[in-house]
């Protein structure tokens, strides 16, 4: 019997490629045995499903056993009889090569209404692909369109082609994604099989060695699975301003399949960890939230190909990114003054906003108005209801204003507003004293009625990043609480809830171990000057990465991945980039 051999299984994470809609999905049916999994050509615009063209091995007119591989360049389907190479050798070209003397058999999903499939009499075939317009050529070989249903390609449902191997047993095959009628190239300007693999592995070895190229030795093994994710899961502007993408700017989606969009404040978070080594890539980053503001100033949540609603946000974390990036590019070198501009314009009117549209009752505090803008979610102390005023939230505001400041300053703007903004952030951290510590822990409350939160959510103890701005006692006090046994700290990294708690569950913000509870809080506990417990919680969350994967979240009880989350048809959660860019910052930090 056949086994896989993979960098990562698909299973794990789909493949794809910087800037590409094009990745490999699998189907195993939770079983990743021989003969079980199902290969797809996908294309991941819209909100799926995100399996389209499934590709099979046919042997003497009947589809063969298979498993699926995967190198760093491409993914491999194999059968006991031969194999068929899978590469995505330019954003919108996959081409397929096999010399086992076998055929390869494509079966696009052409949707519920039947699609559309067009011979264009010229040996390609056009027929819908998900949101866009799928191309198939036949480079080597005899195509063989047939109806698997009907005997014939009318009404399309059940299409399938066959791409018989010519006499040397070569098969060579691509599909090419238009969002127009098809008008293809000729044959001979496609890249090759060899320019494909090339092409790909060039640009990921670059992308390696520009964001991280080397992580202290017992964290190396992962670094290159990290940094491939996060290569597969970019957006990029357009080629040829072709109006086939929103994005302006490279950007980084969450994860495949359940997450296929741009999350605002994991940006940030992106920015917080990569910045060290590549600064111009993270002003990019930083640069893209601000071309998505709404009259008010508040910055779109989720950003993708289609049209979603703009309403969604995330808490404002994007001044503790900026800080980060002054940090490690005091100088601004690694961006143009139009763009330090465009952000400093930008965040300035996104920290008005909450003074705006979250203070309703004049307070100089904020408050959510929804769970989704909180960034938790589900997290047990929304009990009190909305609108919510939590210690966090207006943490971070208050770092944002003090880092508009600085950014001002650098720009040359008037000393009274750079001064102006380091008051309202001074004046903000003691109203988030007075208002969400009770002498002993923080809480949130409801603005209208007062009621005040009894969960024990990791969360409310987010004023930690304020760091020494804070007192001394009250730093002390909330870290003997993070630290208590049997609450918090696990070998997995920190819970979202104490494990002891009456709210705790396994659920994302009830429990769970995620993304931004581990390194909000190990940069809080660094803010604080206790590098040694954020040394402690980070390594033990990488660790659990290193040998569970980078999936989205994790079970804090057993480390294990919780991946069983239904949404946008899709049946499982992967692996993430918010997860891979933590590793990477924390190996470098913590692993040496």
């Amino acid at each position: 019997m056949l086994e896989a051999k993979n960098f990562i299984s698909l299973s794990d994470a789909p493949f794809s490629r910087r800037g590409s809609y094009l990745g490999f999905f699998m189907d195993t049916n939770g079983v990743e045995l021989f003969g079980k999994p199902k290969l797809y050509i996908s294309n991941v615009r819209g909100n799926g499903p995100y399996r389209q063209i499934q590709a099979q091995i046919i042997k003497d007119g009947h589809p063969l056993p298979t498993v699926i591989s995967s190198t760093e360049s491409e993914v491999i389907l194999e059968s006991l009889a031969g194999s068929f190479r899978f590469f995505i050798g330019e954003r919108k070209f996959v081409r397929i090569k096999g010399t086992d003397g076998l055929t390869l058999r494509l079966i696009p999903n052409l949707g519920r209404f039947g699609g559309t499939l067009v011979d264009l009499k010229d040996g390609t075939w056009q027929f819908s692909f998900n949101t866009t317009t799928a191309l198939l050529l036949t480079f080597t070989g005899k195509l063989q369109p047939f109806g698997r249903m009907s005997g014939s390609l009318e009404g399309a449902t059940g299409a399938s082609f066959d791409i018989v191997p010519d006499e040397n047993g070569v098969v060579d095959v691509g599909v090419e994604e238009y969002f127009i009628d098809a008008i293809h190239r000729p044959l001979e300007e496609y890249p090759s099989y060899e320019e494909c693999v090339r092409s790909y592995q060039d640009e990921f070895d670059a992308f390696c060695e520009e964001v991280c190229p080397s992580l202290p030795e017992a964290w190396e093994p992962m670094r290159r699975k990290a940094l491939w994710t996060i290569f597969g899961l970019m957006v990029e502007p357009d080629d040829n301003d072709a109006g086939e993408t929103i994005f302006k700017h490279s950007m980084i989606k969450m994860l495949h399949g359940t997450f296929e969009h741009v999350s605002g404040w994991q940006q940030a978070m992106h920015v917080i960890c990569l910045s060290e080594k590549d600064p111009k890539l993270c002003w990019t980053i930083l640069r893209g939230l601000f071309d998505y503001q709404d009259a008010n100033g508040r910055i779109a949540d989720i950003l993708t190909d289609v049209n979603w609603p703009r309403n969604a946000m995330k808490p404002p974390i994007q001044g503790l990114a900026l800080m980060h990036l002054l940090d490690n590019d005091p100088q601004l070198a690694a961006v143009s003054r139009e763009d330090a501009e465009h952000i400093y314009q930008g965040i300035v009117r996104w920290s008005e906003f909450f003074f705006l549209c979250r203070d309703r009752n004049n307070d100089g505090l904020m408050e959510n108005i929804g769970a989704v803008e909180t960034g938790w979610e589900d997290a047990p102390y929304f009990n009190v209801g909305f609108p919510l005023a939590s210690p966090d939230m207006n943490s971070y505001l208050a770092i944002q204003l003090e880092a508009q400041a600085r950014l001002g300053r650098l720009l040359g703007k008037d000393e009274a507003v750079c001064a102006g903004f380091e008051a309202r952030s001074k004046e903000m951290v003691q109203k988030i004293i007075k208002a969400f510590w009770d002498g002993e822990k923080w809480t949130a409350y409801n603005s209208d009625t007062g009621k005040r939160s009894a969960t024990e959510t990791i969360s409310l103890m987010g004023a930690l990043i304020l760091g020494k701005r804070l007192p001394q006692d009250i730093i002390d006090k909330t870290v003997a609480t993070l630290w208590a046994k049997g609450k918090y700290l696990t070998p997995y990294g920190l819970a979202t809830e104490a494990l002891d708690s009456p709210y705790f569950n396994h659920a994302f913000a009830q429990g769970s171990i995620i993304p931004p509870a581990q390194l909000i809080f190990c940069l809080a506990l660094e803010a604080c000057g206790r590098f040694d417990l954020a040394k402690e919680a980070g390594l033990n969350y990488i660790g659990n990465l290193k040998a569970n994967g980078l999936f989205h979240t994790h079970n804090a009880l057993t480390g294990k991945p919780e991946r069983g989350m239904v949404a946008f048809d899709e049946k499982f959660l992967f692996w993430s980039a918010w997860s891979s860019s933590i590793y990477l910052y924390m190996s470098k930090r913590y692993g040496a």
